[in-house]
């Protein structure tokens, strides 16, 4: 009996719920364009279009917020893509910021690049490019004489 009861109410719960209709599209279902990334990058987080004023043919823009840069001292730093939309499949990594983190005179960090999600939301306008990273506080990471450290976000703008 009790097995019934558990049943009518899991249908009265799911009947209760409002269901709202979703749908997805692909732009080119005959010919599709596949972008691939560095393994472990996450590559793909995020998507964008984006049209250069040099160029007749449009981009697209792949957010890779796990992907490692030229940055030696910088892990997982993240990175943004441009992938000719159907000419070739081969991306490029676009430069934003390949420095080291900064630090005071005494040589203390005053900024934390690494795994800080670059490239978790890339958006464009057709012309301008907007790269956002996400704040990732590493379990480990020590306040230098018990000091807060201010959050660090990023927008960049092309």
């Amino acid at each position: 009996m009790a097995g019934g009861r558990g049943a009518v109410g899991l249908l009265v719960l799911l009947g209760s719920l409002r269901f709202q209709r979703c749908g997805s599209f692909n732009l080119d279902v005959d010919k599709p364009s596949v972008f691939a990334g560095p393994e472990g990058s996450y590559f793909g987080f995020s998507v964008d279009f984006f049209k250069p004023q040099d160029n007749q043919k449009s981009d697209v823009l792949i957010g890779a917020p796990r992907a490692n840069t030229s940055s030696s001292g910088v892990v997982e730093r993240g990175a943004v893509y441009s992938c000719p939309w159907r000419s070739s499949p081969a991306c490029q990594m676009l430069q934003f910021d390949d420095t080291e983190d900064r630090r005071n005179p005494e040589g203390v960090k005053m900024e934390f690049k690494s795994k800080q999600w670059f490239g978790a939301s890339v958006r464009s306008d057709g012309e301008h490019i907007l790269v956002r990273e996400h704040v990732n506080l590493n379990p480990g990471m020590h306040f230098h004489h018990n000091k807060l450290r201010r959050l660090q976000f990023l927008c960049l703008r092309l």
